[in-house]
């Protein structure tokens, strides 16, 4: 349930922002990247282990968890930029 709620998230908050135009679109594109790249850093540093220094999840799993979200987020705000476009004319 909560990897659901952060996808909706993911794509839900730059939908808001480019339907309304509250950020420019490179600003919100750099803004995921700095996010995913944190969120990466953070997902790595907090592996479980089995106690014998094994990790439990790779970390190409990890990464490419992040980066299927930052996917929603870009997509997200192309949605976003294509509502407003049609809002406006």
């Amino acid at each position: 349930m909560a990897g659901y709620l952060i996808a909706v998230i993911a794509l839900a908050l730059p939908l808001a922002f480019g339907a309304t135009g509250i950020g420019r679109p490179r600003l919100v594109i750099g803004l995921g990247a700095v996010l995913a790249c944190i969120s990466t850093l953070a997902l790595i540093a907090g592996r479980a282990g089995d106690g014998r220094g094994n990790h439990l999840v790779p970390v190409w799993f990890l990464a490419g968890l992040v980066a299927l979200l930052y996917i929603l987020w870009c997509v997200g705000l192309w949605l976003g930029m294509r509502l407003r476009k049609v809002r406006v004319r």
